[in-house]
């Protein structure tokens, strides 16, 4: 925390300022640095200066904290140790008041502290550490091509219960209006129903896509086929199939560089989230929809 040091008013402009004007802390009880009992300090040169419960000052917080003020400032601050120090401790001690009592009549403090620890753990235990290089990039362009030249269909798609009654259906369309017809009356799937069985694009990935999807890419456009689905079954027409060649690696290795690091971030998350609800109980009332 950045503070303005001033020999005439205390510190000015901070929480730790705050602290010293609201308790006279100005004229406190002198703490003097290394003047903790031996037993409390981990490092002869780094000796603890104070405790707030369980949190620890030790010298060199001391210093790091004076390091953030301007040259000038920093000469004046060291003259006056005891009160700079006093004031560190007040600062933890409201801080973990504020804590403790769950910032009972601040929301929108609580919300702000809240968004600023979250982003630092991010960045922290996340996106620091998010690393591809250019073997990794390089090897997922040549394992993966359909992936890469983003091959993908479009079709129509009618639900129904039974695989006899996609059957009878499929005997009785001849187009694909009749077919968007057809799923506008009897599809349960209301969805797409309103669209006249119209899907959006089904990417081919790599590895990933499967079931019923997978077929979709061995159908001609026009081409209907029933699939049996844990809902009942699907009547299916191909509308839309393009298959790009592989492009060059050179155009596309930052985009496979950008998506394997999404792909990073998405696990360091889920490591991040797994230690940090260790121990910890968390209640939901709701149940997804």
């Amino acid at each position: 925390m950045r503070s303005t040091w001033d020999l005439a008013g205390g510190m000015r402009g901070s929480l730790r300022a705050i602290v010293l004007t609201a308790i006279g802390l100005a004229i406190a009880t002198p703490l003097l640095v290394g003047s903790a009992p031996a037993s409390e300090q981990q490092s002869p040169s780094d000796p603890l200066v104070a405790r707030v419960n369980r949190h620890e000052i030790h010298l060199s917080d001391v210093y790091k904290s004076i390091e953030s003020l301007s040259l000038g400032d920093q000469i004046d601050v060291r003259s006056d140790m005891d009160v700079y120090i006093e004031a560190m401790v007040n600062e933890e001690v409201l801080f973990q008041w504020a804590f403790r009592n769950d910032f009972k009549g601040e929301p929108d403090l609580r919300q702000e502290i809240k968004d600023l620890v979250v982003r630092q753990l991010i960045e922290k235990y996340v996106r620091s550490k998010i690393n591809v290089d250019e073997g990794e990039v390089h090897a997922y362009y040549e394992n993966n091509p359909t992936t890469i030249r983003m091959e993908h269909v479009i079709v129509r798609r009618i639900l129904l219960l039974e695989r006899g009654q996609c059957e009878q259906l499929m005997a009785r369309i001849d187009s694909h209006d009749t077919f968007a017809e057809m799923a506008k009356v009897h599809s349960l799937d209301k969805e797409t129903a309103s669209l006249g069985g119209l899907t959006g694009l089904t990417m081919r990935l790599d590895g990933v896509t499967q079931g019923p999807e997978l077929e979709f890419f061995d159908m001609k456009v026009g081409e209907m086929r029933v699939f049996d689905v844990p809902e009942g079954c699907l009547l299916v027409r191909s509308v839309f199939f393009e298959r790009p060649p592989v492009p060059p690696f050179n155009e596309v290795k930052d985009r496979i560089k950008s998506f394997l690091a999404s792909r990073q971030e998405l696990q360091l998350i889920d490591q991040l989230f797994e230690e940090a609800t260790q121990n910890m109980q968390v209640e939901r009332f709701y149940s997804e929809q």
